[in-house]
């Protein structure tokens, strides 16, 4: 019954996949607009997935014509999709499902305006902390609203506000999730400086987001299963 839906327990799927299986794609199957989610076997990467305890540690925004926008530690760039993957051991896509094609063309827009912005180094250094204790929240696994509203909470309290007029720098699920916003498809309402890669990773379906997601994203495939996912199939964990 609606009572007991409500109060059924809910996990976040950790993983890339929420399946068993995966679905393994090539750049063909990409289309403007796709949030391309990574992790690479390096010590950042490895430090960003421990305390976000996720299995991604970046996300970017498919442009089409194989070009890859996206927040780095050089600023915001524009980069081949070649470029992107080689730095990256796993690489999956998710889509918003209506995205229109003019609105794919005004994240381009965005991407291309801000191109050779700064990186926001003060707003990683606040997100640590903010890892840490947001973990609280999830000591309720019965209700999605108290993890939200307590997540949200926790964000207002640490993390600093920037009016968007006054952004001069973004990391990568900031610039992602102002790109969406901008080209008037918002994939969340929350402020784009508490967003992590795993929290539009868990706005997906099948999954439990920490911030109420605008639109549910689709799993499309996986560019590069990764060293670990190779792993899983050798054992016979995943297929």
């Amino acid at each position: 019954d609606v009572e007991a839906k409500t109060w059924a327990v809910k996990f976040q799927h950790q993983s890339s996949f929420t399946e068993q299986s995966i679905k393994e794609i090539t750049v063909p199957d990409l289309k403007p607009g796709d949030l391309l989610f990574s992790s690479s076997l390096g010590v950042t990467s490895f430090g960003i997935r421990v305390f976000s305890t996720s299995s991604v540690s970046h996300v970017a925004i498919y442009l089409g014509e194989n070009n890859v926008a996206e927040a780095t530690g050089a600023g915001v760039q524009i980069v081949s999709l070649k470029k992107a993957m080689k730095h990256s051991d796993k690489l999956f896509v998710l889509r918003v499902p209506d995205l229109t094609p003019q609105q794919a063309t005004e994240i381009t827009a965005f991407a291309n305006k801000i191109k050779d912005s700064g990186y926001n180094y003060r707003g990683i250094v606040e997100f640590i902390p903010f890892m840490v204790t947001r973990q609280m929240c999830s000591l309720n696994p019965f209700s999605e609203d108290f993890r939200q509203q307590c997540v949200s909470g926790l964000a207002k309290a640490q993390l600093s506000s920037v009016g968007e007029g006054d952004k001069k720098s973004w990391f990568c699920s900031e610039f992602v999730t102002d790109a969406f916003a901008k080209a008037g498809h918002p994939l969340t309402l929350a402020q784009s400086g508490w967003i992590s890669p795993a929290d539009l990773m868990h706005m997906r379906i099948g999954d439990v987001s920490a911030f109420k997601p605008e639109t549910q994203l689709q799993y499309v495939g996986h560019l590069k299963p990764g060293i670990y996912i190779k792993a899983g199939r050798f054992v016979g964990l995943t297929r």
